[in-house]
């Protein structure tokens, strides 16, 4: 009989007594881990050790020894993966008679194990119950991470809509930064393999030699971060060192020492690549489930960069004549009311096409429309298509502001040598205060020399057709 069978009975409550073997016969069938103790102290009440009066099968098999094997043994004896804390818990279970519940991780086991401590029987004695929780554990901790996470991209979506894009992007990228302890974030916008533009976060303690955007722009990072995704959306490379053996020269130069882990997650518009969200050196231990965090990102990026591209082209057909390119009459308005409060210096061309009624009539509109590209072409190369603007069916006019007489003198040379089919009528002003005026100075002008072009026709065909 054990020591605690000898004692009879254990009052478990007023009304129901049941007996020692009764009570071991239920701990036997527990489904967790038990075992009951009778604690060991010094003359000081200290306790030393403890002695295992009951230890069921489930916890035989925890500790790897047979239950006969431990009872009557003590716990320092026998036991060789135990928690040192058992002792302070055993104490304060058997001798102060208080009750604690502990969860830990046990790392022989890659487990979480949850073991209550309590008295039982009389003082100096306790028990152990032991649960695996270790499913219970991973599912708090994902729903831990899920909502640090979906909030973290929430936040990041705020930020977007909430700010003009540049100052939304270096928002968020902070944002991602900041929480997974990164040392760089940025995006890469490419179009047809080449780099359009780069936004960046870095950390105030990120590596000094971290590839620079001149990097970038001159050697094939994007050929790596392609490699990497394989048509995936996202891809996390956790040891740079592996992709030594695909390019050495690019790993020592760009990589080596300086990146040793990074995401790449491609930013697209259907499957347009728009271009690329990198996170460099990120932490792995972040309470965050961050290739989610990043892959919802770049949705996100996804759609203020398409967004942004719609609102930039409906702004270009708003400004730009659509058979052309060249500013409209809109756009050249803007451009006088803004000059108009200015003093700068100023050069005005103004071109009206020579004999596009004939070519309309003769040979069509697609012709005369070609026609019309062409001079368009030619205007636009010798003064700049952005100081450029087609104001009618057949009329062109270019103001270029701070341009000294001399060069101004000699662009509409060089248009006059290209010996375009239009007249041609250009004036300079040191006052663009003035620019109305000089507008129309340079539509007389070239009136004047369509008056020309009218004479040499007339001369030739015997009427003018234009």
């Amino acid at each position: 009989m054990s020591e605690l069978e000898s004692h009879g009975k254990i009052e478990y409550s007023s009304t129901t007594n049941f007996t020692s073997n009764d009570i071991l016969y239920m701990l036997k069938d527990l489904p967790d881990a038990c075992c009951i103790f009778k604690v060991l102290t010094d003359p000081f009440g200290t306790v030393k050790d403890m002695l295992f009066l009951f230890a069921n099968e489930r916890y035989a098999q925890l500790v790897k020894k047979p239950s006969a094997e431990l009872i009557g043994s003590t716990y320092f004896e026998t036991v060789t993966n135990r928690d040192e804390d058992w002792i302070k818990y055993s104490y304060q279970a058997a001798i102060l008679r208080q009750s604690t519940i502990i969860r830990t991780y046990n790392s022989d086991y890659d487990k979480w194990f949850e073991f209550w401590a309590v008295p039982v029987y009389q003082k100096g004695f306790c028990a152990f119950i032991i649960h695996d929780v270790t499913a219970a554990k991973r599912d708090e901790d994902d729903k831990i991470l899920k909502r640090n996470s979906n909030n973290l991209v929430i936040e990041c979506a705020k930020e977007l809509s909430s700010a003009e894009f540049g100052k939304g992007i270096k928002k968020v990228l902070k944002i991602l930064g900041t929480a997974i302890e990164a040392d760089r974030v940025f995006i890469v916008e490419t179009q047809d393999r080449e780099i359009k533009a780069i936004h960046e976060w870095v950390s105030g303690s990120a590596p000094a030699k971290l590839p620079t955007k001149k990097d970038f722009e001159n050697n094939d990072f994007i050929s790596l971060w392609q490699g990497q995704l394989k048509n995936k959306d996202i891809t996390v490379v956790n040891d740079t060192h592996k992709l030594k053996e695909r390019n050495e020269e690019f790993y020592d130069k760009f990589l080596a020492g300086h990146v040793h882990r990074f995401i790449v997650a491609a930013i697209k518009d259907k499957k347009t690549v728009l271009g690329y969200l990198i996170v460099d050196n990120f932490a792995n231990d972040v309470p965050l489930n961050v290739t989610d965090v990043i892959e919802s990102a770049a949705v996100f990026i996804s759609y203020e960069l398409r967004n942004r591209a719609l609102t930039n082209e409906m702004m270009y057909l708003g400004s730009h004549d659509p058979l052309t390119g060249l500013g409209n009459r809109y756009s050249l308005n803007q451009t006088l009311v803004l000059l108009g409060g200015m003093s700068v210096n100023v050069g005005v061309c103004y071109v009206d096409i020579n004999g596009l009624k004939e070519i309309n009539d003769e040979k069509g509109h697609e012709a005369g429309d070609g026609l019309i590209k062409q001079v368009a072409n030619v205007f636009g190369s010798v003064f700049k298509k952005k100081f450029c603007y087609r104001i009618g069916g057949d009329e062109f006019i270019s103001i270029i502001p701070e341009i000294e007489k001399a060069k101004f003198n000699e662009l509409v040379d060089k248009l006059r040598n290209k010996k375009i089919e239009a007249a041609i009528g250009a004036v300079w002003s040191k006052n663009s205060s003035e620019i109305n005026k000089a507008v129309k100075q340079a539509d007389e002008a070239m009136y004047d020399d369509k008056m020309k072009y009218y004479k040499d026709h007339e001369r030739r065909h015997g009427k003018a057709k234009n």
